[in-house]
C-alpha cells in the first residue's frame, strides 16, 4: 500500500509539474519581440491592456514566432491574449486573425473574429475544420477584452473575458503544425488581413486550461518549469 501511494503521488506531481505555460510575450516593443525570437514585419507598438501591444494597420503588418518549443503538445493546449478593439464588432465584415498558425497543407489553430461580429476558436485537424463560435458580440472600439481558446479531451472551447461563449465536441488537436505562428494577421505568404486591433499579453500553454487557470489580471509571465529531464530530476530528488 505504501509503495502504491508513493507511485500515485509521484505520478500526480509529474502530471502537475509538466503542465505548464510554454510561451509568453507582452508584445511590448519590437526590440523585446526580437529578443524573444520573433520577427516583426511593419505594424507598431501602442498602448493596449497592459503596457504596449502590437497593432497591424496595413497589409503585411504581422509578428512571426517559430512554433518549435512553443507548441510542444498537439493533443491539447491553450492560446490566450488581450485585444483592444480597433472597431465595433458590429462593423466586422470578414475574418480578423488575432492568432494563427497555418500554412497550406498543414493543420491550424486560429483565434479570430468573423463576419457578423462573432469570435471563434478554430482547429483544422486531418483536413477537417472544427469551430467554437460565440454569439454576435457588442464590443466597442477602444474596449479591452480577454480571448482564450482551448482544445483537448474536454472539447474545443472559446472563452471571452473568462466565460465560456462557444464550444464544439471535437476533442483532439492538430496533427501537423506550420513552422511559425502569427500575431494580428494571417500567415505567410499572404498576411493581408490587418485587424486594426491591439494584441498584447499572448500566452500559450501545453494543456487544456480550466477557466480558473486563465490569466485575466496579471500581465507577468508564469515561469515555465523547464524541460522534461529537469522535471524528472526534481522528482527523483523528492525523498
Amino acid at each position: 500500500m505504501k509503495t502504491l501511494c508513493v507511485i500515485t503521488i509521484t505520478l500526480f506531481c509529474f502530471s502537475v509539474a509538466t503542465a505548464k505555460e510554454t510561451f509568453f510575450s507582452a508584445l511590448e516593443s519590437k526590440a523585446e519581440v526580437e529578443k524573444e525570437g520573433g520577427t516583426v514585419d511593419g505594424g507598431s507598438f501602442v498602448p493596449g491592456k497592459f503596457g504596449n501591444g502590437f497593432v497591424s494597420e496595413e497589409a503585411g503588418d504581422v509578428i512571426h514566432f517559430p512554433v518549435e518549443d512553443r507548441f510542444v503538445n498537439l493533443d491539447e493546449g491553450t492560446v490566450e491574449l488581450w485585444v483592444t478593439m480597433g472597431m465595433d464588432t458590429s462593423t466586422i465584415t470578414g475574418e480578423l486573425f488575432m492568432f494563427m498558425t497555418y500554412k497550406r497543407g498543414t493543420d491550424a489553430v486560429f483565434l479570430q473574429f468573423n463576419k457578423g461580429g462573432v469570435a471563434q476558436m478554430r482547429i483544422k485537424s486531418a483536413n477537417s475544420w472544427h469551430n467554437a463560435t460565440s454569439a454576435a458580440l457588442n464590443w466597442k472600439k477602444g474596449e479591452h477584452h480577454h480571448m482564450a481558446g482551448t482544445w483537448g479531451p474536454d472539447g474545443l472551447k472559446l472563452y471571452l473575458n473568462g466565460k465560456l461563449e462557444g464550444e464544439a465536441g471535437f476533442n483532439k488537436g492538430p496533427t501537423v503544425f506550420a513552422e511559425t505562428f502569427e500575431i494580428n494577421n494571417a500567415s505567410p505568404p499572404d498576411p493581408k488581413f490587418p485587424t486594426n486591433c491591439v494584441v498584447d499579453g499572448l500566452r500559450i500553454s501545453d494543456h487544456q486550461k480550466e477557466v480558473g487557470e486563465l490569466v485575466l489580471d496579471d500581465p507577468a509571465p508564469v515561469q515555465p518549469l523547464g524541460k522534461l529531464a529537469t522535471t524528472w530530476g526534481q522528482l527523483k530528488a523528492i525523498k
